[in-house]
């Protein structure tokens, strides 16, 4: 698969040992390969957390000895899939403590499929001792930084529909079986295996509900009654969703109005191609009726990579005021109390009916109609 370089790489290029850097992300957005890219030419011992009998063989390290020998013979160690490692929060803080008292530390680079989280106290035994890092999907920038932004908009809407998965991007002419496969692959092996999810069958229903209704406030009292699945189990699995890199959750903005929702969500999918592979439908965007709503969860995806990108600690939001006739407004990104605001319409002559009243609660605040042929102008550092 040809290489399309991403953002994050002079970010990883920049970091210096002893501290562990931790690549997080769903499978197949490309950790691997920009480790690969990251580290050519140098001595890596690269571990598998899939290949149980490498990681027994050569990870399992009783001793301050046998951890020195290993940082002792190389210049970079990698451990993929480490979410997979048993006690790999320990591991890391042992590799990172001892690292810090070598001459010349080594690197140490490890990715996560899932938020370790879901391996057992990870955070607490590495704490401090790694930076982190999202690796999503491709961005329209990257593939514009690749090519062009001419030929990266002439296919936007094929984009919207299959998502920005690498393999996806780069032959497409398998991204359907691709899409479905990965699917399977993502909700049902590795949020199976990592977490305590049984009610399969209601699992996948509470799935396929989350993906028909993108956009939407999340209500979780008719998802327990639509699913069978109590309400903390729903909140459960919906945290559990997102912790694998499958749906991101956004927040409501509420600061000026009494009438605001104030602890309101939204889900949206981390990639509109697995949003679609889980309904089955990869109807072209100008015949279907969600085309709105994938674009807007295009658009908040766009957004979540952008602020990765430029590690400046943005957080995207949506306004949406309660009553008979609620105002709302998509997004609202949210820089050191700085605010711009987004409405996502297809059509780059729409127009949004709630400007007037937010932007009356909100003077200072921008309010920006984007349609798809607006990303170069909105996503360019």
């Amino acid at each position: 698969m040809p290489f399309i370089k991403r953002d994050l790489l002079p970010l990883l290029q920049s970091h210096r040992p002893p501290k562990a850097c931790v690549l997080f992300g769903p499978r197949r957005t490309g950790k691997t390969t920009l480790l690969r890219e990251l580290s050519r030419q140098q001595n890596v011992s690269w571990f598998n957390g899939d290949n149980s009998l490498e990681v027994a063989q050569n990870l399992d390290l009783p001793t301050g000895a046998a951890i020195r020998s290993l940082l002792m013979n190389s210049k970079t160690i990698v451990i993929d899939e480490a979410q997979r490692v048993p006690g790999i929060g320990l591991l890391l803080k042992r590799l990172v403590d001892e690292n810090e008292q070598l001459e010349n530390p080594v690197n140490i680079f490890a990715t996560g499929s899932s938020a370790f989280e879901l391996a057992a106290g990870v955070k607490e035994s590495a704490l401090e001792r790694w930076r982190e890092y999202n690796v999503w999907p491709l961005s329209m920038a990257e593939l514009a930084a690749d090519s062009s932004w001419v030929n990266a908009l002439l296919n936007i809407d094929t984009r919207i529909v299959y998502g920005m998965y690498p393999e996806i991007c780069t032959d497409p002419e398998y991204a359907r079986d691709n899409l479905i496969s990965h699917c399977q692959s993502l909700l049902f092996k590795d949020l199976f295996n990592l977490s305590s999810i049984r009610y399969s069958s209601k699992f996948e229903t509470l799935v396929k509900l989350l993906a028909y209704n993108i956009g939407s406030v999340v209500n979780y009292d008719n998802l327990s009654r639509e699913t069978g699945l109590s309400r903390p189990t729903v909140m459960e699995y919906i945290r559990l969703l997102e912790q694998c890199f499958v749906v991101k959750v956004c927040h409501s903005y509420a600061k000026n109005l009494s009438n605001e929702l104030k602890k309101s969500k939204k889900i949206y999918f981390c990639d509109t191609g697995i949003r679609n592979a889980v309904i089955e439908d990869f109807s072209p965007l100008a015949s279907r009726a969600d085309a709105g709503a994938l674009w807007e969860n295009f658009f908040f995806m766009e957004g979540v990579k952008f602020i990765t990108f430029r590690r400046d600690y943005g957080r995207f939001y949506f306004w949406r005021t309660s009553g008979r006739q609620p105002r709302e407004i998509d997004f609202v990104e949210v820089i050191d109390n700085k605010m711009r605001a987004f409405e996502c319409k297809l059509s780059e002559k729409a127009k949004s009916r709630s400007h007037e009243i937010f932007t009356k609660a909100y003077p200072d605040c921008t309010v920006d109609v984007v349609s798809p042929q607006d990303l170069m102008r909105v996503w360019q550092v």
